[in-house]
């Protein structure tokens, strides 16, 4: 798992879930939905669409499962990165 990839996934949802009120909260590769707190549903969707766009990935609807942790959505996108 390559350390800058996680850093980039890690900040983003960061970024996210402090543009939505939960700054200086701790995002790392072991966060994911509930855990931080900030990360519930609604930041879930922005995290999808954020990561998706930022990371210039096509990622489908029944792909969501995949972006539940971070790691999970490091792995997707190690596995699905042109």
């Amino acid at each position: 798992m390559a350390d800058g990839l996680v850093d980039e996934v890690v900040g983003v949802i960061a970024g996210v879930l402090a543009s939505r009120g939960a700054v200086g909260i701790e995002v790392s590769i072991d966060s994911g939905m509930g855990n931080p707190s900030a990360w519930d549903s609604l930041a879930f969707v922005e995290i999808f669409t954020t990561v998706s766009e930022r990371l210039g990935l096509d990622v489908s609807d029944d792909d969501a499962i995949h972006f539940m942790t971070v790691r999970e959505i490091v792995d997707f996108i190690a596995t699905n990165r042109n």
